[in-house]
């Protein structure tokens, strides 16, 4: 039997869905697809209602994406591999960068790199935002199975036809926004959206001309926008700028390598003829526009291309292809359907300058390797309740009384943090307490210090964190020393991809006093 994906592609004027048919021995093609506009529907929520009344489109699930300018972007390294520590860590990173509360947010991450820890590209949403997407689709009798980020799946389709070492640019350039989205060997860089679109064009040519919007829609729809060259022309060389200036602070941050080696171009914005020119000239590398059907081997029903335009549909089928598709893409449901997994959510209370490495340092006295993490779902909490009880009692045996196991690991933080342990004789667990001790309490508040790890290997202790800059990090070493407590401090510093910041290793051992 085969077995049928539906893609949907909300935008801002135009609602797009391809029914994607996979047969038993691995061949796909187009069995149905739909595009409404939204406006002469009467709305978003009309033009779902076309939808749903289209009997063949109606599916189990569905797969979609929700617009770049509804995210926040990432760069965050971690000095582990391991997935379950990285979802663990996340929170803890992304706090304070992003502009949400951590317990109100969906996070998901792409690995870019994992030769020394994980180099990851991470992407945070609220969680109302995608809770208003599904159950907007559920409303219709759609059932969201996967939400990326949109052009995205594009990028990914577009990528296995990309050769390697080009770093190449997609921009969909929608109604109203546009977005780019930077990959290259493979993996999704960056993405970027844009207050530029074919609406930008449309309203240059109605003020040219002095006609209304609609009346210039109309003529751009039917080519007729060459009379408004100038003002056209004047409008997206803005957006060039715009794009340009992105992209040199991109490389200044490292999150790039350079320039642009190509660019392509998808969405309907982009079926204005000169925009493709104008880019080329612009960066001085070629620019082509994408075909999904093309780069995945597949045509409309009947092997028709006849009223299919790739540049409108190609997002929705790209969507269609996730399931099938081997490339990197984002999932805010993790599951699919209502199962969506839950934000990251610390729920110790606890916003300290030392708390992510003060927590680790709890664990490694015990010998664990283990980091609280709760989660939003509100259906677990009494299982987590209990399982932060076993681990209170398991890493702190003389706790014989348990009421609030949040509460209780903040004043067993807080007491770690104010221990202070006379050097001579001193056992790692509290070597490890007394190198907490002086990193809060002499480390320069300027410094701007974020722990990462916290070693111990016999008499070698390890420290490694990111500082706001190589000075700072300087600092660290300088306040270290002052203390006499440490033998050759070695540091090494590198550059965080994050302005200025650094990333730094701090090795020592304790000083032996006679």
């Amino acid at each position: 039997m085969a077995q049928y994906i539906l893609g949907i592609d909300v935008g801002k004027s135009c609602l797009k869905a391809v029914l994607l048919e996979a047969g038993l021995r691995g061949g796909m093609r187009i069995a149905a697809w739909e595009k409404v506009e939204i406006s002469a529907a009467g709305g978003l929520r009309e033009a779902l209602r076309r939808l749903q009344e289209i009997p063949i489109l109606a599916v189990p699930s569905c797969h979609t994406s929700i617009a770049a300018r509804a995210f926040s972007f990432r760069n965050v390294k971690l000095p582990f591999r391991d997935r379950k520590k990285i979802c663990q860590t996340l929170p803890f990173e992304l706090e304070g960068r992003i502009p949400h509360p951590a317990e109100s947010v969906l996070i998901d991450f792409l690995i870019l790199d994992q030769a020394r820890g994980s180099d990851l590209f991470t992407a945070v949403i609220p969680r109302a935002d995608v809770d208003e997407r599904i159950s907007l689709l559920s409303d219709y009798g759609f059932e969201a199975e996967t939400i990326d980020v949109d052009t995205v799946a594009v990028a990914a389709r577009l990528m296995t036809a990309v050769p390697a070492e080009t770093l190449a640019l997609l921009l969909d350039v929608g109604a109203a926004e546009t977005t780019g989205v930077f990959f290259k060997g493979g993996k999704i860089l960056q993405v970027r959206s844009f207050p530029f679109g074919g609406d930008s064009i449309t309203h240059a040519l109605s003020g040219a001309l002095g006609i209304s919007f609609s009346d210039a829609e109309a003529r751009k729809k039917r080519g007729e926008a060459a009379v408004a060259e100038e003002e056209i022309t004047e409008a997206c060389w803005k957006f060039f700028a715009t794009l340009k200036n992105t992209i040199r602070s991109l490389r200044m941050a490292g999150l790039v390598a350079g320039e642009p080696d190509a660019v392509w171009l998808t969405g309907g914005g982009a079926l204005y003829r000169k925009l493709a020119e104008d880019l080329s000239r612009t960066f001085a590398v070629p620019v082509e526009r994408v075909n999904v059907t093309q780069l995945a081997g597949i045509k409309p029903v009947g092997g028709s291309d006849a009223g299919w335009d790739s540049m409108i549909m190609n997002g929705a089928l790209a969507l269609a292809l996730r399931p099938v598709s081997k490339g990197p893409g984002f999932d805010f449901l993790q599951g699919g359907g209502r199962k969506r997994r839950e934000a990251f959510k610390l729920d110790l209370g606890i916003n300290l300058k030392w708390a992510g490495a003060a927590a680790a340092l709890i664990f490694m006295l015990a010998g664990a390797d283990l980091t609280l993490s709760y989660y939003a779902d509100r259906t677990r909490l009494d299982q987590l309740r209990a399982e932060a009880t076993s681990l209170l009692q398991k890493n702190f045996p003389d706790v014989t009384r348990v009421v609030d196991p949040a509460q209780q690991f903040r004043t067993r933080i807080a007491d770690a943090r104010r221990l202070a342990a006379a050097t001579r004789g001193v056992t790692s667990g509290d070597a490890v307490l007394v190198v907490m001790k002086d990193l809060s309490e002499q480390a320069p508040e300027s410094a701007e210090v974020l722990l990462t790890a916290l070693l111990l290997d016999g008499d070698r202790i390890d420290v490694r964190g990111e500082a706001s800059s190589a000075e700072a990090a300087e600092s660290i070493k300088k306040a270290l020393e002052a203390t006499g407590r440490y033998a050759g401090i070695a540091l090494r510093f590198e550059s965080a991809g994050q302005g200025s910041r650094v990333e730094f290793e701090l090795k020592t051992t304790m000083a032996k006093k006679p």
